[in-house]
């Protein structure tokens, strides 16, 4: 067994070194302040802890990606034998396109074309009822349309397609910008009775 004499020493004795180990402890941090001001060592340590929480991105995350196509020059083209819907709807087209972002490049009206429409009697060559009717057509040309812009756009303007109006989408060509001037019958005819007398001459005439 061990008297009180040895336990007294014994406790006197962890004592000591934990002393000696608060001290040691101390005079290190004594020591790092010295060496470093405590501002730095703050920084040191805050930028530690920073490093730990950044995470590390990949750089293909900031480049740009793949952008959608692009169209060309549009026609938008509505035809309809009512005047006054086909103007409304073209004015609509017109502004729903401006509203999307979508560059309006211009909007035109082609001649209306005249139909002539006959009803027979049955098994018969006798013509009941005669109709002269007008085609109306208005033009709204775009540009510059993405592939993602584009179903949208046309959802759109084909769910507000009002009844007896025919919508169609095409891709500009020279003649659709010729089409859209009245023809000179009086000049046609006349090029048609020089091609008869066998074209235009090409023996230029000699001044006397």
């Amino acid at each position: 067994m061990i008297d009180h004499a040895q336990f007294t020493l014994y406790v006197n004795i962890v004592q000591l070194r934990l002393i000696l180990s608060r001290q040691e402890v101390m005079n290190g941090l004594t020591r790092l302040v010295r060496a470093r001001p405590i501002c730095a060592v703050a920084r040191h340590l805050a930028t530690s802890a920073t490093t730990l929480k950044t995470i590390k991105e990949p750089e293909y995350l900031d480049e740009g990606g793949p952008q959608p196509g692009t169209y060309g020059l549009v026609n938008i083209c509505a035809k309809g034998m009512d005047y006054t819907v086909l103007e409304h709807y073209a004015k609509w087209v017109h502004n729903t396109a401006i509203a999307m972002d979508i560059e309006v490049t211009e909007s035109w009206a082609t001649p209306a074309k005249k139909m002539n429409v006959q009803v027979f009697k049955s098994q018969s060559n006798k013509v009941l009822h005669q109709h002269h009717l007008n085609v109306y057509q208005r033009n709204v040309q775009v540009i510059g349309m993405t592939s993602v812009e584009t179903p949208v756009f046309l959802r759109v303007i084909t769910a507000g397609l009002p009844e007896g109006v025919e919508l169609c989408v095409q891709d500009h060509l020279p003649e659709h910008f010729e089409d859209r001037y009245i023809p000179d019958l009086q000049l046609k005819e006349l090029r048609k009775q020089l091609d008869a007398l066998g074209g235009p001459s090409t023996t230029a005439k000699r001044g006397r």
